[in-house]
Formats: C-alpha cells, sequence, structure tokens
C-alpha cells in the first residue's frame, strides 16, 4: 500500500501523539526542530527538485493577485486590532491548507489534484514573502515578544533553503523524484501536527464561546470560508481560466481551513499563536464538509 493512501491516518496519531505526549522536553525539541531544521528543510528540498518554475503562468498569477487582495482586505478588516493578535488573523486569514487535506480530498472525490498542486507550489512560493511584509508592516521590523539572534535566524532560514535549493537545482539538477520529496515532506508535517496536538493541549481547556466568536475569529471564518473562495473564482474569471476543472480544483483549495504550519509562522515571527491554533481546530473540520458538499454539488 502507497504511504500517501495512509497520510490521513499518519497525520491523524502525529497529532494524538503531541495531544498526549505533551511536556517541556518534547515541547523544547519539536520547537527546536520545527524552527531550524524542519521549515527549511521544506523549502530547500521542494525547490532542489524542481527549481524556481512556473508550470501554469496563469494559475501563477492568480496566486499572486489573491494573495495580495487578500492581504489588502484583511489588512483593513483588522485595523483596530492589536498587531499581536492583527497578526495571527492576518497568516490564519490569508494562509490557507495547500497540500494535505486539499490533495487527500480531491483524490477521492475526483481522482486527480494536479491543479491544485500547482497552487500549493505557487502558495508555498508566496508564503514567505507575504508572512515577511505582514511582520514587517505591524512590528516595523521588531519582534512583539523578546528575541534575540537565534529567533531572528529562525525567520530567515526559509528564505536562504529557498534560495539554497532553487539555485543548486539549476547547478546539479533534481536529484531527488517527486515522490521522495512528497515522502519527505509528509514526514516533515507529521513533527508540524505533533506540534498542534500540543498546542491544542495547551489553548483548549482555556477555549470559551465568547473569546472564538470575537472579532478576530469572525474576520478568520469570513476570509476562510466567505472571502477567499469569492475573490479566487473571480480572479480565476478574470484571467479567463474558467475549466470545471481548474475551478473546483483552485476552489478547493481556497476554501480550506487555515495552514497547520501557520502555527510555527505566528510562533517565529511573534504573533498570537492561541488564536492561530483555535481557529484553525475550528475551521478545519467545517471547511472538510464545505468542500464535500461544493464538489457533490459542483
Amino acid at each position: 500500500m502507497d504511504i500517501f493512501q495512509l497520510q490521513g491516518l499518519f497525520l491523524l496519531l502525529s497529532a494524538i501523539l503531541g495531544y498526549f505526549l505533551h511536556n517541556k522536553l518534547s515541547v523544547k525539541i519539536v520547537s527546536f526542530v520545527n524552527n531550524y531544521i524542519n521549515l527549511p528543510t521544506i523549502f530547500f528540498i521542494t525547490y532542489l527538485q524542481r527549481g524556481f518554475e512556473v508550470s501554469d503562468a496563469k494559475i501563477f498569477l492568480a496566486s499572486v493577485l489573491y494573495n495580495f487582495l487578500m492581504l489588502a482586505i484583511v489588512l483593513y478588516l483588522t485595523r483596530d486590532i492589536s498587531p499581536f493578535v492583527r497578526g495571527a488573523v492576518l497568516i490564519n486569514s490569508i494562509f490557507m491548507n495547500t497540500i494535505n487535506l486539499p490533495f487527500s480530498i480531491l483524490l477521492v472525490f475526483r481522482g486527480n489534484y494536479e491543479i491544485s498542486a500547482t497552487v500549493a507550489v505557487a502558495m508555498a512560493t508566496l508564503r514567505l514573502p507575504i508572512a515577511m511584509i505582514v511582520f514587517t508592516y505591524l512590528n516595523k521590523g521588531k519582534s512583539l515578544v523578546p528575541n534575540g539572534l537565534m529567533t531572528n535566524l529562525s525567520r530567515y532560514l526559509p528564505v536562504i533553503a529557498f534560495l539554497v535549493g532553487s539555485g543548486l537545482h539549476y547547478v546539479i539538477g533534481s536529484i531527488l523524484s517527486e515522490k521522495d520529496v512528497n515522502t519527505i515532506n509528509l514526514i516533515l508535517i507529521l513533527i508540524v501536527l505533533y506540534e498542534f496536538g500540543y498546542q491544542i493541549k495547551r489553548v483548549i481547556g482555556e477555549m470559551k464561546i465568547e473569546n472564538v466568536i470575537s472579532k478576530p475569529y469572525i474576520i478568520i471564518y469570513i476570509s476562510r470560508l466567505a472571502i477567499s473562495p469569492i475573490l479566487i473564482f473571480f480572479i480565476l474569471l478574470v484571467l479567463g481560466l474558467t475549466s470545471k476543472t481548474i475551478i473546483e480544483q483552485v476552489m478547493v483549495t481556497g476554501m480550506m481551513a487555515p495552514a497547520i504550519t501557520n502555527v510555527i509562522w505566528a510562533r517565529i515571527y511573534g504573533f498570537d499563536v492561541e488564536t492561530t491554533v483555535r481557529s484553525t481546530l475550528i475551521l478545519t473540520p467545517i471547511a472538510v464538509v464545505v468542500v464535500i458538499i461544493f464538489l457533490l454539488l459542483y
């Protein structure tokens, strides 16, 4: 049996382990691995294998337009929210889950996720500069939490890994197959899910209805479930991307819940991790149901 047929089970087990095996040592180790090894490695091996290429220029252009328009919209909606929480709202409103959930759902319902994969590459490429723009805009280059050289280094390691991986691709070629890259990335995402699991344990006891229906959360819910799919649909129409396959695969990606890796981005850039974790936890099952209904009706 192919490892990717069981990826949903692996991811769930990893989150459960993180929830139940939470302790100071595992938190310290996993946080270090995610900051300084995991996130940079994902960028490095992805671009070492494929280089900085755009397999579909219009899909990439759609992703660029989407990211910057979403950034402008959510910046306006969050203008009276404190920078600490605002950063979390911005990244969770803009950065959707582009790999594990949409790929799995599309594989089950359509047997193909090729267009969604192109969107995932484009979004992964844009995520880093957008995160840095948000960080710089909100904090004027200064973190909201105490930090030192190591924290600053962790913010730029993915940039370095991206540049080195892309450069090496054109020097030594693709020494890894796409399956190799996907397997390594799956293993790395398992570690991210472990951290998400123990972050859930840390915040779930403090979850109250009045907190998760407050303005920051409402903005994230509306952004992911309404603004994102409507915006990306109109961008596709404007660019002349009217194929049923393209629309459904891009729309499925656009309706996804926030990315699990946002937890790491929030921690690295000094944004509110609790808002990131809680809104992701709430939106993930809702987004799955919404996407399945969309695919059944479309």
